[in-house]
């Protein structure tokens, strides 16, 4: 067997050396080795020729800790050679694709000085049955605006708010005078200065303590040595009062939503609001989506202008799927729909479920949070479990880079659903929801902001052209794939669009031209460039068996041949060839 030269040169000058690392956080002896190659036969094979090699250290493998990445910890005897030497050499070995140290780690938590933050065992305790919010928090506190300035608002549809409620921080329409009778802002909306009462359709909101606990479990101030911390920190609650009596009254509700975040998109900012999420603790017991199209066809609405909606499922033991519920089984992409966990991280035995209705959990059992008059008090409820998620959502906002953010102001409707992805992707599965949620889990803030943070958009760009002139054109731009995004090409012919890694079909397309379609494969991070000219569309004359004169349409023919056709030339010998 040929060994190692470093090996070799230790017994030709007889020296042994006793292994001292200048690191103080090692596990001395561990190694956390990733192997080339992700076949599990082949892995036991180069483990073996590893071990054989590396005797002389007594390396040994103690535990896989990724079959599909081929990662093991491994341990030998820090003794007998310098532990960097023997790293170093495992790293060259020809069945080694990376190697390190395994350290120690050490706790880290960003606890806020809430004096009852002790109390909030949803946000976290010993036994982990919670949704990690210190570890969120280590990540960012900053979370009242994204990376580029949008101040983040969560719109909260209830029965009222106690607004001088001094731990929330309520949304304020400056652009309105308040009591003064006008539409200052030119919204539609008279005096809506704090926000929206959809009872009374007017600007005049009063107190409620369901509504001032939903707004404290979402996004109380926190860090502030003042009572209970929210989900969010310093995300903005815009209240909106609609969530009983009628129908009516909610589609009002949310149609101020709709037209704050709107107007926000259309200036650029200059108007309305970033509303990111909405938070909906009420609803319907037993509601088939099909009575009530109108409501449920608003979450695709607001999710199209970028609002995620959170939703809370009926507070009976029931399947959603077979029953039926409103929201809840509302048939939209933009709604997450949720149900209540308890602190052992079982299911409320009076909490809605269901395979395909609701996709996660969240907790909302004796959940302490602001109330009336000033106060603090607990309830339970779904109601109490979504707004931990509606908050998450602002959450992930105030973490994304200044990449995502700009990708979400070009294609806001695209983006939320990339947004919505990461969060129910960083669920913790749990027996007591497998099976009969979307997810099979609870939302656990911190690994769905890892998501965010970690993630690396993929993104295609490119120019549309009129192939005979070259002057651009201002082109429709569609990717399906896993997720489907859409963008049009601005007076230049640029376009721009992000996307998760995976398969898609692009299809570039503008009015009396022919469309431009191929499929494709994006990797994670990736960037894809796209130069398109578009060949206009034509009539052509053939004669057809008897003589008689046919408009064949050009387009089609050059579909027949092949989808990526656009080459006027190429197309006339194709057409030519076959007509």
């Amino acid at each position: 067997m040929k060994y190692p030269l470093f090996w070799v040169l230790i017994f030709v000058v007889g020296v042994c050396s006793i292994a001292t690392s200048a690191e103080d956080n090692l596990n001395n002896g561990q190694l956390l080795i990733q192997l080339e190659g992700d076949d599990p036969v082949t892995a036991d094979q180069r483990l073996d020729q590893l071990e054989t090699d590396f005797r002389l250290v007594q390396l040994r493998r103690e535990k896989s800790l990724s079959k599909r990445l081929n990662i093991w910890l491994c341990t030998f005897d820090p003794s007998i050679f310098d532990e960097t030497d023997v790293l170093q050499d495992i790293r060259r070995h020809r069945t080694v694709k990376q190697a390190q140290f395994n350290h120690h780690l050490t706790l880290r938590e960003t606890v806020p000085d809430d004096p009852r933050f002790g109390s909030q065992w949803a946000l976290h305790q010993a036994n982990d049955h919670d949704i990690d919010a210190p570890e969120a928090w280590d990540l960012t506190t900053n979370t009242g605006t994204t990376a580029l300035g949008d101040t983040i608002v969560i719109a909260v549809i209830d029965a009222g708010f106690h607004l001088s409620h001094p731990d929330l921080y309520f949304w304020k329409n400056y652009a309105e005078i308040p009591g003064n009778g006008i539409d200052d802002d030119d919204n539609g909306y008279v005096d809506d200065y704090d926000g929206w009462n959809a009872y009374s359709s007017s600007g005049s909101l009063y107190g409620h303590s369901h509504g001032t606990h939903v707004c404290g479990i979402a996004a109380a101030r926190s860090n502030n040595a003042l009572g209970v911390a929210g989900v969010n920190w310093n995300a903005q609650i815009m209240p909106v009062q609609g969530s009983s009596r009628s129908e009516s009254t909610v589609i009002e509700a949310y149609g101020y939503v709709i037209e704050m975040r709107a107007r926000y998109n259309e200036t650029n900012g200059e108007e309305g609001a970033f509303v990111v999420s909405t938070n909906s603790s009420f609803g319907v017991d037993y509601g088939d989506p099909e009575d009530y199209p109108i409501w449920c066809a608003l979450y695709d609405t607001m999710g199209t202008l970028g609002i995620i909606s959170a939703g809370a499922t009926a507070n009976r033991g029931i399947n959603i799927d077979v029953y039926g519920d409103v929201p809840t089984a509302c048939p939209s992409n933009y709604l997450i729909s949720v149900t209540n966990t308890t602190s052992s991280d079982g299911r409320y035995g009076s909490a809605g479920y269901g395979a395909t209705t609701i996709d996660l959990g969240a907790p909302g059992t004796s959940i302490l949070s602001t109330v009336s008059s000033s106060s603090y008090g607990y309830k339970t409820g779904t109601s109490m479990a979504t707004p931990h998620v509606a908050g998450a959502v602002a959450l992930l906002y105030a973490a994304a880079t200044p990449e995502q953010i700009e990708a979400h102001h070009a294609n806001p409707g695209a983006s939320a659903l990339l947004f919505r992805e990461w969060l129910l992707a960083g669920v913790d599965s749990l027996p007591a929801l497998q099976g009969i949620t979307v997810t099979g889990g609870r939302l656990n803030i911190h690994k769905a902001l890892l998501n965010v943070v970690q993630d690396e958009l993929s993104q295609i760009q490119g120019t549309v052209t009129d192939q005979s002139t070259g002057l651009p054109l201002p082109a429709q731009i569609r990717a399906v794939g896993d997720q489907t995004v859409e963008t049009t090409a601005n007076a230049e012919g640029d376009f721009s669009l992000y996307l998760l890694a995976g398969d898609y079909h692009l299809e570039i397309s503008y009015p009396d031209y022919v469309s431009y379609q191929t499929d494709f494969q994006v990797q994670h991070g990736q960037l894809i460039t796209v130069e398109v000219a578009l060949l206009e569309r034509f009539q052509a004359f053939d004669l057809n068996q008897d003589g008689i004169f046919n408009i064949v349409d050009v387009q089609q023919l050059a579909l027949d041949a092949d989808r990526s056709l656009h080459d006027l030339q190429s197309f006339l010998e194709f057409w030519l060839e076959n007509r």
